[in-house]
């Protein structure tokens, strides 16, 4: 018990120290590079990142999946992965040779260039990092998430003081990849070997194959759009929407991974018995909106005021794609504990090709409306989660035998919440002029957000708060009193 203790205090530590760290650097950077710089590195990061969906992560994957300790085929894995990254940075070589595009300026291609480094040790790295997740080894990995943060992060801001500008980030980004390999290979080179057997690849290819085509599927979804944002409307616009989108996924990473790592045990336990398991999956996602909406709606009216704390003037344009982006993890939101129980109920295969799907679908109609502006391609991106969100809502209350009205009244009341909040936020702030500082702006909007959705629910929605408590904290004494006491007053 006690082992299994600190393995969670560590996962917990590495889950939140390098995000701190990260932030921090990232703001800083933001206010001393121009937008056109995190573009040029948004934009090569990003083809590296379509790139590496064609690595074969399946056959790592399979390390865990079939609990393989074997030395012959873990170093066949291994050396699997390094020659399928030498050839895709060959290809990415011979790319930045021959400039085919407007976007591929000399700076632009020898930063790809670099970036080949990056593609060559995250292949390693992700193999030796998955030996350590089989054996549990979270004292490992919490001690190298933390310590290649931190280096990354004295990286970058040495590179910066040096006036190596944008070249700052792009050696941090390959030398924090090769820093990572070596953090893991002194705790797991006893499983690699001069050896290697193509009969212990061909063997894992069933559930290798499928798995590398999904999760290069969801990689591709993932990098696409900056792509067509660096290509087609330059790489100043992608600076502003790479600026918005790492702050989103700093905030996502934090809070949304939270949630999810919440819900899905929750779940898991219920599965055999259908009526917990609805129950269960109702409950998950009203405690997810309850939670996550009003940090997304408080973001999304405020996002004026964040950018100008955070990054100065000159990245206020980012502002919108930040609102957009708020109003994604919306459906972001509902749609984990969709494809939880999607999964859950052995569907994973169904859930894979609606990704397909919905992605013939989504991609050429990104890149059409990136030729009417970002706006235009935004709305896009947001009309995309709505399907996913929509098509997963239906296969989860189709697998629970759960009416889509009963499902979205039960999470209606904190929706409600949260727009009167905002509507009272708004409607105060424009009778109180601004101060000096923006910090004080922000933080009376957020008391006068919070506390007015506090009120609210504790008005209409006190009971079913304890309920939830109660589910998650069985034995706490003061919800156990609450609850009674509620249970008295009705009539």
């Amino acid at each position: 018990m006690e082992a299994s203790s600190k393995g969670i205090f560590w996962l917990f530590l590495s889950k939140f120290f390098p995000p701190i760290i990260n932030f921090t650097v990232f703001a800083y950077t933001a206010r001393i590079l121009a937008p056109e710089d995190f573009g040029l590195v948004a934009l090569a990061l990003a083809i590296i990142f379509l790139i590496s969906s064609f690595m074969p992560s399946g056959w790592r994957d399979a390390i865990i999946k079939y609990q393989i300790s074997d030395k012959l085929t873990i170093s066949s894995i291994f050396w699997f992965n390094l020659a399928v990254s030498l050839f895709l940075s060959v290809i990415v070589i011979v790319f930045s040779l021959f400039s085919l595009f407007e976007f591929q300026t000399h700076a632009f291609n020898l930063a790809i260039t670099i970036f080949c480094l990056k593609l060559i040790f995250d292949g390693l790295f992700y193999t030796l990092n998955t030996v350590l997740l089989k054996q549990e080894q979270y004292f490992l990995i919490a001690l190298r998430t933390i310590i290649s943060a931190v280096i990354s992060a004295i990286i970058i801001i040495a590179l910066l003081l040096l006036d190596f500008g944008v070249w700052a980030l792009i050696w941090a980004q390959s030398i924090l990849s090769i820093t990572n390999f070596f953090a893991v290979y002194w705790p797991t080179k006893k499983f690699i070997g001069i050896q290697f057997s193509m009969a212990s690849i061909t063997r894992l290819n069933s559930f290798a194959m499928y798995s590398t085509l999904t999760n290069g599927v969801t990689s591709i979804l993932d990098h696409y759009e900056s792509v067509i944002i660096g290509s087609v409307l330059g790489k100043r616009e992608l600076g502003f929407y790479n600026i918005a989108k790492r702050l989103s996924a700093i905030i996502s990473d934090i809070f949304i991974a939270t949630v999810n790592e919440v819900s899905f045990p929750l779940l898991a336990k219920k599965q055999e018995k259908i009526t917990e398991l609805r129950k269960a999956f109702i409950d998950c996602v009203y405690f997810s909106v309850l939670c996550l909406f009003p940090l997304f709606t408080f973001c999304f009216i405020n996002s004026k005021q964040i950018f100008l704390l955070l990054f100065t003037e000159k990245w206020l344009s980012a502002a919108v794609i930040f609102q957009a982006f708020c109003i994604i993890f919306t459906f972001i939101i509902l749609g984990i504990p969709q494809k939880n129980i999607i999964i859950l109920r052995n569907h994973a295969k169904w859930w894979f090709q609606l990704q397909v799907k919905i992605s013939l679908v989504i991609v050429p109609l990104t890149t059409l409306s990136a030729f009417w502006g970002l706006n235009t391609l935004l709305l896009s991106l947001i009309f995309g989660k709505c399907l996913y969100c929509s098509f997963s809502m239906w296969k989860s209350c189709q697998l629970l035998s759960l009416s889509i009205k009963r499902y979205l009244v039960s999470f209606i009341v904190p929706i409600i919440c949260c727009a009167t909040s905002a509507v009272v936020v708004i409607s105060i702030t424009q009778f109180i002029p601004n101060s000096q500082f923006i910090l004080l702006d922000i933080l009376a909007s957020a008391a006068i957000f919070f506390i007015t959705y506090l009120i609210q629910l504790f008005l209409f929605e006190r009971k079913k708060l304890v309920i939830i408590g109660l589910t998650l904290l069985p034995n706490n004494h003061y919800l156990t009193k609450l609850a009674k006491k509620i249970n008295n007053q009705d009539p």
